[in-house]
C-alpha cells in the first residue's frame, strides 16, 4: 500500500510538473514583451520534468534511509530495497512518458535569417504546383462525369489544359523570383 502511495505521489508530482511547465511557458510574460521562443519553453518544460524526477527519487531515497533504520530483519530491509527500486524505475517510466510528451527539441533559427531555406521554398513551390495539377484533374474529371455531348468533353479537357498551363507558368514565375536554377 506504501508503494502504491508514493508511486501514486510521484506520478503526480512529475504530472503537475509538466503540466506547470506548459502553462509557464504559455503564458511567461502576459504579453508585456516578446513571447519566449520555442526553444527556451522547450528547455524550461525538460528542466521542470528533470527537477520533478530528482526531487521523487531523492523523497524515494528518504524513504529508504527511513525504512532501513526503522527496520528490525533482513526481509523488512530488503523489502525497503525493493520498494525504492520500484518508485525509482516508476519515477524514470514518468519522466521518460513526460519527456516523450514534449516531442522532439525545436531548433533554432538560424541567426540573421527570417527567410525560409531555398529548399524550403521550392518544396512549397512544387507543393502548391502538385495541388493546382490535382484540383484540375478532379474538375477535368467532374466535368467528364456530366457532360453530354461532345463539344462539352472538349471543352473540359480545353480548360483542363489550360489549368495545367496556368500552373506551370506560376511555377516558372515563382522559381524564377528565387534567382536559383530550380532543381531537377
Amino acid at each position: 500500500m506504501k508503494n502504491f502511495l508514493f508511486k501514486s505521489a510521484t506520478a503526480l508530482a512529475l504530472t503537475t510538473a509538466l503540466a506547470t511547465a506548459a502553462a509557464t511557458g504559455a503564458s511567461a510574460d502576459g504579453g508585456t514583451s516578446n513571447p519566449p521562443s520555442a526553444v527556451s519553453t522547450y528547455h524550461a518544460a525538460h528542466v521542470t520534468i528533470q527537477k520533478a524526477f530528482t526531487a521523487s527519487v531523492a523523497s524515494a531515497k528518504a524513504a529508504l534511509h527511513s525504512a532501513i533504520t526503522s527496520a528490525t530483519t533482513t526481509a523488512q530491509r530488503q523489502a525497503a530495497h525493493a520498494a525504492f527500486k520500484a518508485a525509482v524505475q516508476s519515477a524514470v517510466a514518468t519522466r521518460n512518458a513526460a519527456v516523450a510528451a514534449l516531442g522532439t527539441p525545436p531548433t533554432k533559427a538560424a541567426p540573421g535569417s527570417s527567410k525560409p531555406s531555398l529548399k524550403t521554398q521550392h518544396g512549397a513551390i512544387d507543393t502548391t504546383f502538385r495541388d493546382a495539377v490535382a484540383s484540375a484533374k478532379s474538375a477535368l474529371k467532374a466535368s467528364l462525369s456530366t457532360a453530354t455531348t461532345s463539344a462539352q468533353r472538349i471543352a473540359a479537357r480545353q480548360a483542363f489544359q489550360a489549368a495545367v498551363a496556368s500552373a506551370v507558368s506560376a511555377r516558372q514565375s515563382a522559381l524564377a523570383a528565387l534567382k536559383t536554377p530550380p532543381v531537377q
